[in-house]
């Protein structure tokens, strides 16, 4: 094989791929990119972590058509150091691969493409094309709340409900819950021609790869279903990914309705608030006692911290419903919850100091959320 790159083409290209490259692989072929270069001067990219992969295709100069599998940390690594301009690689018949431009000369190893599994084209009959830009910031205002080390699978990924008007987005992690529903027509690509309704998990993991993929932009994004995988088309690019095969939990249920104390407040004014107190406050205190940040809810709410690394206090102004009440929260908790929120006055309503606090925004107009941040009881 004999291909002639261009240096920033190749880049842009491999470096998404990497996000679904097996770091501790079986298969050694999995540690790869998978590289088909034919004579119509296409070079294919593909890679594979057993859970989710990344397919991809750019123009090249094919001297010579090849297939192969080189390692993808260690090719990138060579990509990016070397000058500005076209790159020659060369992978002869026993996959010795010279990688040059310019006088840079690398000689590395590769392996025979026909390692590599064979990854079929998945391919979903059900499914909707959405703005990037509107995508993106649907997922941000769940993820924080997707579990990372949680051994019930469900909670480790972020629940979508799609129908033909309606898109909605569910995270939970056992401390917090989050919900976003905003009405949208989206483009229906059912091939079958049925309404849209969907229901899938999506893998965190899966979520944070693709956010890094997409843009601010109006360009369209197309998300396919299948009954076990999900794929997302992103211009020149396919990510697909195992669904998580579970029923979601009735998050609804888990919601609370019924509210003794209410209270009005503006979130960039509690956002600030809680990050001079992030400060402070310490997730674990001599290894053992949580610290936390505590809310004194009367004419006013007051914010207190008290660790080994210091105490703080903070005052804001709030319009409040239904008398006083004493509560406190893991500090990171619920300001992540509160970083995104919209700016402008927002809803808390609480029942009792052991169930929490729900947070909506007052004005609900072309969307809504709804986080759910579980309390820490005091000692006193």
């Amino acid at each position: 094989m004999i291909v002639y790159f261009d240096k920033q083409t190749l880049l842009n290209y491999l470096t998404p791929a990497t996000y679904t490259v097996s770091n501790r692989a079986t298969i050694p072929s999995l540690e790869g990119f998978h590289l088909v270069c034919t004579y119509d001067n296409i070079c294919k990219v593909e890679t594979f972590d057993n859970e989710k992969g990344i397919k991809t295709k750019f123009e090249c100069r094919v001297e010579e058509e090849g297939n192969c599998v080189i390692d993808a940390q260690k090719f990138l690594q060579i990509i990016k150091t070397l000058p500005d301009g076209e790159i020659k690689v060369t992978v002869d018949a026993n996959f010795k691969t010279i990688i040059e431009s310019g006088p840079s000369h690398f000689d590395i190893k590769a392996l025979p493409g026909e390692d590599y599994p064979s990854i079929p084209d998945i391919v979903g009959d059900r499914g909707f094309i959405i703005p990037q830009y509107l995508f993106k910031k649907l997922v941000n205002k769940i993820s924080f709340a997707i579990a990372q080390n949680d051994s019930r699978p469900v909670f480790s990924g972020a629940y979508f409900q799609i129908t033909k008007d309606t898109m909605t987005l569910v995270s939970c992690d056992s401390n917090r819950l989050a919900f976003c529903e905003k009405k949208i027509e989206l483009e229906n690509r059912n091939k079958d021609g049925s309404s849209l309704n969907l229901k899938f998990i999506v893998p965190g993991k899966t979520l944070s790869d693709v956010i890094k993929m997409i843009r601010d932009s109006e360009d369209d994004m197309e998300i396919k279903v299948t009954r076990r995988y999900v794929v997302f088309k992103i211009g020149e690019f396919t990510l697909f990914s195992k669904t998580i095969d579970s029923e979601y939990i009735n998050y609804e249920r888990l919601l609370p309705k019924d509210h003794k104390i209410v209270t009005y407040l503006k979130a960039e004014e509690l956002r600030s608030a809680l990050e001079r107190s992030s400060l402070i406050v310490e997730d674990r205190l001599n290894g053992s006692i949580r610290s936390f940040v505590k809310f004194t809810i009367d004419e006013v709410l007051s914010i207190s911290t008290n660790s080994s690394n210091g105490n703080v206090y903070d005052e804001i102004e709030i319009k409040t419903e239904g008398g006083s009440i004493v509560i406190a929260f893991n500090c990171k908790f619920l300001l992540d919850a509160i970083r995104v929120c919209e700016d402008g006055e927002i809803k808390m309503s609480y029942s009792n100091p052991f169930s929490g606090v729900l947070i909506e925004p007052q004005n609900k107009e072309e969307g809504t959320y709804k986080y759910f941040v579980m309390p820490i009881r005091m000692n006193n």
